[in-house]
């Protein structure tokens, strides 16, 4: 018997992805009890085919926000997941998932993460990987292997409160991930095949473009207080990745802007050094290794 769970899914724009992530949420094995697609102020037809979905499953709920202009990463997108949390009485769920309105899942996906989240009672949060489809090819989505991967997140919700919920600002996909493991808990992107699922929009490529996406990226690393090193060690990671080089000069960018700027960090200053103090770990390792 498996324990009950919610999904949450905010949808801005997304009328060319939404059916097909549809398509293979109806098809699990294993069926949430509830599903909250939240229509961000989507202007296409996001909005129609989710309500459409509504109509022939019960389980299935539309929650409509107010238009908030363009999605600010970080911001919006928790904004959005939140709206629709906030719909669905919590304390009924053992566990909250969030699969964005531009993923298909293989058919086992909440099976097998739930097998995992029941085969480790301090298993906080897990993850699958990706695979996005760029030009019609399929090719993994390079990640940290530590559940940082909020297109598909999910969270055992003991845990989820224990944190008050996921952060709020950009960057907060990894915030929960580091905070899991401030707290004593773990947090794990699983390689199982049927734990893989296909991101059809590359990662940062959904606000304005590309090279926005990227500069939105190195803000997010500032926000939650990454140390400069790590900064320059994850440029140099995604010199490999769309859109080669850019994208990586845009990361770095992006963090200089908000740095110099002065912008805005996460406000739980312990958590900001806990994260620069674990990345100097990593890093120290890592070299020690090559």
């Amino acid at each position: 018997m498996f324990h009950k769970f919610v999904v949450i899914t905010p949808a801005k724009n997304e009328a060319r992805y939404i059916q097909k992530t549809i398509d293979s949420l109806i098809s699990q094995t294993v069926l949430p009890s509830e599903w909250v697609i939240v229509d961000d102020g989507s202007f296409d037809e996001t909005a129609d085919i989710a309500n459409a979905a509504a109509l022939i499953y019960p389980w299935i709920q539309v929650v409509k926000t107010k238009d908030p202009g363009c999605r600010d990463i970080g911001y919006g997108d928790t904004a959005a997941f939140c709206a629709g949390l906030s719909s669905v009485r919590m304390a009924d769920y053992d566990f909250i998932f969030k699969i964005d309105a531009d993923i298909v899942l293989g058919p086992r996906y909440f099976q097998e993460i739930l097998n995992k989240f029941a085969s480790n009672a301090r298993l906080g949060i897990a993850t699958g990987e990706a695979d996005e489809l760029i030009q019609g090819h399929l090719v993994r989505m390079r990640t940290l292997p530590l559940g940082f991967n909020g297109m598909i997140k999910g969270w055992r919700r003991t845990f989820f409160q224990e944190i008050g919920g996921i952060p709020k600002g950009p960057g907060w996909d990894g915030l929960d991930c580091y905070k899991a493991m401030m707290l004593g808990w773990q947090t794990v992107t699983f390689e199982d095949e049927d734990l893989r699922v296909i991101h059809l929009r590359p990662a940062r490529s959904s606000v304005i473009n590309w090279y926005h996406g990227w500069a939105s990226h190195g803000r997010a690393l500032h926000f939650s207080g990454a140390h400069p090193l790590w900064v320059l060690a994850s440029a140099f990671y995604h010199l490999a990745d769309r859109p080669y080089v850019l994208g990586s000069l845009c990361l770095l960018i992006g963090f200089l802007e908000a740095w110099l700027g002065g912008a805005k960090r996460y406000e739980d200053q312990e958590l900001r050094q806990y994260v620069r103090a674990w990345q100097r770990k990593k890093l120290a390792k890592s070299l020690k290794l090559a």
